[in-house]
């Protein structure tokens, strides 16, 4: 299962705090990372033989994981910026909002790394006017929100097209491209962090500012 057991296992009583309104001090989990080895991962919704060249991943030695949110298909590695984002959040049915504000919050934090304006499309994901650049998914239990997403900063784009099948659910602004036509970067688009330099320059922008953000949105 792809889940950082440290956001299930880890007690609420030992989660990092963060002043809301210069008072009370409220929990929040963020981690931003590059893993070095090549994967595939499923949404807990997605069925392998529709998803994912198979035989290439065989091929290539390149595991096939499973997370608990929801979302599509991804191909995970070198050149990849993930995020994972973990709060208690009062509305148990915000999703769509916690995703708005998670979204901007990162695409804040891009803009002042040296990206050009981007914006959220589809149900959740990050794009550069119709060409996406990130993905992102939400696991809830209860008011427990984890929330995954992963950057395209410099990956290998050609690897992507190779290891999965064109998706069996797709967002209107797609219009059916094939990966290679519909996928964009960071470093594409000029920003000239490589994805070390933005995860340590995205987690100080997110330490700064996540109480501002999610102010009157936290469960105490």
């Amino acid at each position: 299962m792809w889940m950082d057991n440290w956001v299930l296992n880890l007690p609420k009583e030992l989660w990092p705090k963060y002043s809301i309104n210069n008072a009370v001090k409220s929990p929040f989990l963020f981690r931003f990372f590059e893993t070095k080895k090549d994967v595939v991962v499923l949404s807990s919704s997605n069925k392998v033989n529709k998803e994912v060249n198979q035989e290439e991943c065989h091929k290539n030695n390149i595991p096939i994981l499973r997370r608990k949110g929801g979302g599509g298909t991804v191909v995970l590695g070198q050149g990849c910026l993930i995020l994972t984002f973990a709060f208690y959040g009062k509305d148990v049915f915000g999703n769509s909002r916690y995703f708005q504000m998670i979204n901007q919050m990162w695409i804040n934090a891009l803009e002042k790394a040296g990206c050009p304006k981007l914006t959220q499309q589809g149900i959740s994901d990050i794009s550069y006017f119709n060409k996406k650049i990130a993905g992102t998914s939400i696991f809830r239990k209860k008011h427990l929100l984890v929330y995954q997403g992963s950057l395209l900063v410099n990956p290998n784009l050609e690897l992507i097209s190779k290891l999965l099948c064109h998706p069996s659910r797709e967002p209107d602004y797609r219009g059916g491209r094939s990966h290679d036509q519909f996928l964009t970067t960071t470093q594409n688009l000029g920003c000239k962090l490589n994805a070390s330099e933005l995860a340590i320059f995205c987690h100080k922008y997110f330490e700064e500012n996540v109480s501002q953000y999610f102010k009157n949105d936290v469960l105490i």
